[in-house]
């Protein structure tokens, strides 16, 4: 099956029928006289010829240029002889923060697009193109379509994050891809602004270098911000303005020199709870001109504590904002405390020590294995190899661990019991002891997500840096096999020229010489 790449050209196809009504219009002859009437013959024949149109004669150039000019007009078309299958393309696109760098009002990835749609064009009609778009992670847009309103909807779709590109992973796929079917072959093009392709790839680098300053560091804390701002062009004295919760705290004006990087400490209220610093000039790259970050807060939280378990206090331990004081056992309510922790048969965990909902039995033997059921408290807890002297069955809230029948474990939302003492047991000896506390405190003393929560990441440094775009780099042998079928286009042009040689040489000697000899006889 032909197709052409360039069907735009088939208006050069009416030259050959131009080249034919020229021959059919009449030719103008000058009177000339002759010296005798053998003549006359040749007199009727030019006589015929005064009529505006006339019968094609026998002339070996007609069907030369006729040919030439198909040739041509042939080979300006681009003709592909297809295998049985359709071809393939993968196009894969830097979706990196650094693609939306302004380069004369269009962004890098505007342009990429661009060139995608003008590759698309000269594609055959039943190639299939795969589309990748590569960001942080790596996903698959389009997969192996022929309809191009589709592809063209799936490019326009294409938009850039805050952060990098995973190119390499991207072009590890598109080779799996071109490696299922090897016959076929795939055409693999990476469509960014500073990827420099291995051997077989094609890649297309849009964009200039331009200059640029941005934000790629923030952090705030009770009463203060810090944004560090890198520059990427020349010297410059830039606006950064900081605002809390959407209200304006302060603005300064800070010099930094060329390549350099300069800090920017800011004030802002104690009750706080979202920063935003941004840029106030314009440059290439606006996404990284501003960053956002939830303001961190102290989470310190009172345990009051009884006995003396070193086990215990250690596993306390793991979350450093929690602060350990004593309390009295008869009298736990009169020390203020965000968690009580007292007894030690049992063991009870409680926020609020003057109510329960777990009541416990005497102390006996435990019958029956150890197992836990599968509850927050007891997430990653096995219980592996754990041996129990004595316990107390346990009545109220919902079970976390038995032994045998009997409940040793409970909790509910504001405690948890633990059924039998430390001193009785292997269990502060294994990691699931930990495991255990930090489940329990977890449930009754959750971190606070204020703490831990960005709301929106700086742009990464090596992403703001739009100063250097890599040059092009057109695939090679195997990344061009069997993406566009066989090409014509060399042939037939190489057809034109032979055709017009020979045309030439019809036009002129010896054949000239020999039509004068004919006619003089």
């Amino acid at each position: 099956m032909i197709s052409f790449a360039a069907p735009q050209f088939a208006w050069f196809l009416a030259v050959p029928a131009g080249i034919v009504v020229l021959y059919l219009l009449r030719r103008k002859y000058l009177p000339r006289p002759v010296p005798s009437t053998f003549l006359w013959r040749t007199a009727i024949r030019d006589h015929a010829a005064n009529k505006p149109l006339q019968k094609l004669r026998k002339n070996l150039l007609l069907p030369v240029q006729v040919l030439a000019a198909l040739a041509l007009a042939l080979a300006l078309m681009q003709p592909v002889l297809a295998g049985q299958e359709a071809s393939r393309t993968v196009m894969i696109f830097d979706l990196s923060a650094g693609m939306q760098s302004m380069t004369a009002g269009k962004t890098r990835l505007e342009e990429a697009r661009e060139e995608a749609e003008a590759i698309l064009s000269g594609l055959p009609s039943g190639e299939e193109v795969t589309i990748l778009a590569a960001g942080e992670e790596v996903r698959q847009v389009l997969s192996g379509s022929t309809d191009r309103e589709d592809i063209r909807q799936a490019l326009r779709g294409l938009a850039c994050g805050r952060a990098g590109a995973n190119l390499n992973r991207a072009v590890s796929l598109a080779e799996a891809i071109r490696r299922e079917d090897p016959e076929r072959g795939a055409r693999i093009i990476v469509f960014s602004d500073n990827y420099i392709p291995p051997e077989g790839i094609s890649a297309v680098n849009v964009g200039k270098s331009a200059a640029n300053r941005g934000i790629y560091a923030l952090t705030a804390e009770d009463g203060s911000a810090y944004a560090r701002i890198c520059n990427y062009g020349e010297d410059c004295v830039l606006t950064v303005i900081c605002e809390a919760d959407g209200s304006l705290c302060e603005a300064k004006e800070t010099e930094i020199p060329a390549g350099e990087t300069a800090g920017v400490l800011f004030a802002i209220p104690r009750d706080a709870s979202v920063v935003e610093v941004r840029i106030r000039e314009k440059d290439a790259l606006e996404a990284d001109n501003s960053a956002r970050a939830a303001v961190r807060r102290s989470a310190a939280r009172t345990v009051a504590l009884t006995g003396d378990s070193l086990f215990l206090e250690s596993a306390l331990q793991i979350r450093p904002e929690l602060r350990v004081v004593r309390m009295k056992e008869d009298a736990p309510a009169e020390t203020e405390a965000d968690l009580y922790i007292y007894g030690t048969s049992p063991l009870v965990f409680t926020t609020d020590p003057e109510k329960t909902e777990i009541t416990w039995s005497e102390e006996k033997t435990p019958e029956g294995s150890i197992s836990a059921e599968d509850t927050p408290l007891t997430g990653g807890v096995t219980l592996r190899g754990m041996t129990l002297r004595s316990c107390r069955e346990l009545t109220g809230g919902r079970a976390a661990i038995r032994a045998g029948d009997s409940v040793i474990a409970a909790y509910t939302d504001r405690e948890a019991v633990i059924g039998f003492s430390l001193q009785d047991t292997n269990l502060p000896l294994k990691y699931d002891f930990p495991i255990l506390v930090q489940n329990i405190l977890n449930l009754l003393l959750p971190r606070t997500e204020e703490a831990e929560t960005v709301t929106e990441l700086p742009v990464p440094r090596e992403e703001s840096d739009a100063r250097s775009v890599a040059p092009d780099r057109e695939a090679g042998g195997s990344a061009d096999a069997g993406s566009r079928g066989q090409d014509l286009s060399g042939m037939l042009l190489g057809l034109f020229l032979a055709l017009l040689v020979i045309e030439f040489v019809l036009a002129r000697e010896p054949w000239t010489r020999c039509r004068k000899k004919e006619a003089a006889g």
